[in-house]
């Protein structure tokens, strides 16, 4: 070793243990964020472009593992780090970089000495990252079940409000009605042993659906098993019974729901677990069977199978509507089971899907291939609808593709390219340049044919179907110093064929722009604008032949958090909404609150809260924000005309062993009388909901 190395790396030493001294000192002084705290941070700002209330918490679940499976910052590769959103290219480099230089990670704080990764990155890597000598070893399983811990949470949620739908009275009168009781309960079982073994089950009944008696004479509605066995032998993963399943960019398959546009604006690459275990309480987006990933030098293998029942809308042939013989026309996404008809509706139509992926690991590339079939026991008709004309129809579908992953210096080009047996092709692919140290650029093209069809996919997109689309997305991000950063995206796209509501091709394009002012670790203040049109139906189409119109959305967000004390943390936000056609005018919406969290000083208690004042005249001028919930749920409330709402978030932990969580929100409108339509009708302008939870952990 020469003289100038051996001073270099005394030198570090001493720089580490100084930096280890600094941290223990700071972390004395300002308690750490729980763990679900940092994970509605980061969702929000994945999805908070996602104009949707579809259920998030299979998202969480990922950034859940993340968190439970922490990385090796010694042994992580490119792309072990690419599966944190939050990371961009020029910080992957430098962690990277810093290890080629200096070696391995004497610790995780280690990271500060790197100039280029601003204080609140650097604040969750400490919660998705570790320092470990070496590679994880196999195990025994006698030796994974002691190091292993149990996790028992039961949660209860009720409305207090009376909906139309439990009113009795409707079967008198020959209506449907909610069969069941007015209450949602959740159990969850799971056990895990370091990066080696977990089990678990989750049971869940919504509320209106039945426990114990009428159709759900076994207790809850749905139930979902797993086991994953991971690191042994050759085997990186053995998964049994409920699981995810992703490849490449997600265009071929992908299950489960994956992040689009947000204000990540540089991280549109996926970059999955191939197997990863299901533990969310969605009721359709899961495998269910079996699956393997084998690593054997750069090769890795995957194979799975799912056979499972599916909820459809299903057609009997005596129908007059079934000329066919037995089909259904569409999946069931809902996942409720409350009246006659949703149980009739239940499980109705077998769906088995297997296939496998194979993948080349290079030191700067990686290539895999992967082949998908799909089977239903009854034929699948989507219906004579102009817009539904290239929809699958059938018993059996069949998908192969192939994604790849190079890298040049800190160029990165990625991408998918896949087929599908409606004889149609769909292609995504992506460009990461490293312009500057201050300076990166991202271009991103995708290319869905209107007749490509796929079971399970989620690539990006405007819409989530990943078929009929065309666009072209650029982004930059500008980071001149380690307290400010600009980010900004524009995407262009275009529908070369009709759909749902939108009777023509059409097009439409968004832009997005924030400025980001970062000044520690538990500060972040931003403003944001966002630029949205694209085309709707027209009212006048038939008269006219000209059947689309503009439609205009622009939203403005000024957003702080912010530390008041080392215990007490403070959110304020305003957000204003401007919508506009043709026909409708001009309508705004307006939403502006103010959150409060306390943490006591050992962590044993904390108590989140909320009060939001919001004026929205229509419901295109719309707004989401997300808010603190219980262990394991995620909440995206939609604000809609004109009221206040407030939430009380609070956890307590009673021992080392047993914590609980209660959480009691309330809405009330100022300009209805009545919420909601239909069964899920509402007389009255209040809305008001609790969740009780419970967790053993032993």
């Amino acid at each position: 070793m020469k003289l100038s190395d051996s001073y270099l790396l005394s030198y570090r030493n001493i720089l580490v243990c100084f930096l280890m001294i600094l941290f223990s000192e700071i972390s004395a002084q300002t308690e750490r964020e729980n763990e679900q705290k940092i994970i509605t941070d980061i969702m929000e700002r994945l999805i908070e472009n996602t104009e949707s209330t579809i259920d998030y918490t299979d998202i969480q679940d990922q950034l859940a593992y993340c968190i439970n499976h922490k990385i090796n910052i010694n042994t992580a590769n490119r792309l072990d780090f690419q599966k944190l959103v939050f990371l961009d290219e020029p910080t992957i480099d430098a962690i990277i970089h810093h290890r080629i230089q200096f070696g391995e990670y004497l610790s995780v704080y280690e990271l500060q000495s790197i100039e280029s990764i601003d204080e609140r990155t650097l604040y969750l890597l400490t919660y998705f990252i570790k320092v470990d000598e070496g590679v994880l070893q196999r195990m025994s399983l006698s030796k994974m079940i002691s190091l292993g811990k149990n996790v028992v949470t039961a949660m209860h949620e009720n409305e207090f409000e009376d909906r139309a739908g439990y009113d009795k009275t409707l079967a008198q009168q020959g209506k449907e009605y909610y069969l069941g009781s007015p209450f949602k309960y959740v159990l969850r079982y799971k056990f895990n042993s370091t990066n080696h073994l977990s089990f678990g089950f989750s049971a869940k009944k919504d509320m209106g659906e039945q426990f114990f008696q009428g159709a759900q004479k076994y207790g809850f509605d749905f139930y979902s098993f797993h086991f994953v066995l991971q690191n042994q032998f050759h085997f990186k993963t053995i998964a049994l019974g409920d699981y995810q399943a992703n490849f490449g960019q997600g265009l071929t398959f992908g299950s489960g729901l994956a992040a689009r546009k947000s204000a990540y604006v540089m991280n549109t690459r996926k970059n999955f677990e191939n197997i990863r275990a299901y533990h969310s309480l969605n009721e359709n987006e899961f495998l269910r069977g079996a699956a393997f990933t084998y690593k054997l030098k750069h090769f890795e293998v995957t194979g799975f199978f799912s056979y499972k029942y599916i909820s459809t809308n299903y057609r009997e042939a005596d129908s007059l509507a079934s000329l066919n013989g037995d089909n259904f026309s569409s999946i069931q996404l809902s996942g409720l089971h409350r009246t006659a008809t949703e149980i009739l509706n239940k499980d109705n139509v077998l769906q088995g899907i297997y296939g496998g992926h194979i993948k080349y690991v290079g030191s700067n590339f990686d290539f895999g291939f992967t082949a998908i079939n799909t089977f239903y026991d009854h034929e699948f008709l989507s219906g004579n609808k102009p817009y539904q004309l290239y929809n699958f129809s059938g018993k059996q579908l069949s998908n192969i593709g192939v994604d790849y992953n190079f890298y040049l210096r800190n160029i990165n080009f990625f991408g998918e390219l896949s087929y599908s047996s409606s004889n149609a092709y769909a292609s995504i692919s992506g460009l990461s340049i490293p312009l500057h140290q201050t300076l990166d650029v991202l271009f991103l093209y995708r290319n869905y044919a209107k007749k490509y069809q796929t079971t399970f996919n989620n690539p990006f997109g405007e819409n989530n179907d990943g078929r009929n689309e065309e666009g072209f997305y650029t982004a930059i991000s500008f980071k001149p110093n380690s307290l400010w950063t600009l980010n900004s995206y524009i995407d262009v796209y275009r529908s070369p064929w009709l759909r749902y509501m939108v009777d023509a091709p059409s097009h439409g394009y968004d832009f997005l722009t924030e400025l980001q002012y970062i000044p520690t670790k538990y500060s972040q203040f931003y403003v944001r604008y966002k630029y949205e049109i694209k085309n709707i139906n027209s009212l006048t189409g038939i008269e006219t032949s000209n059947f689309l119109m503009d439609a205009y959305r622009k939203v403005i967000r000024l957003n702080a958090n912010y530390k008041i004390t080392s215990s007490l943390a403070g959110v304020t936000r305003l957000e204003v909404v401007e919508y506009n056609n043709p026909i409708v005018g001009t309508k705004n919406g307006t939403l502006i609150f103010q959150d409060l969290i306390y943490t006591s000083e050992l962590k044993e208690f904390s108590i989140a809260g909320r009060i939001a004042l919001f004026s929205v005249e229509d419901y295109n001028a719309r707004i989401y924000a997300t808010e603190s919930d219980v262990l394991n749920q995620y909440s995206v409330p939609l604000y809609q005309n004109t009221g206040v709402r407030y939430y009380l978030s609070v956890h307590y932990r009673f021992t080392k062993k047993v914590d609980a969580w209660i959480k009691y929100s309330q809405t009330t409108y100022n300009n209805i009388t009545s919420i909601g339509t239909g069964l899920q009708q509402i007389n009255g302008n209040v809305l008001s909901d609790l969740r009780l939870q419970l967790r053993w952990s032993f």
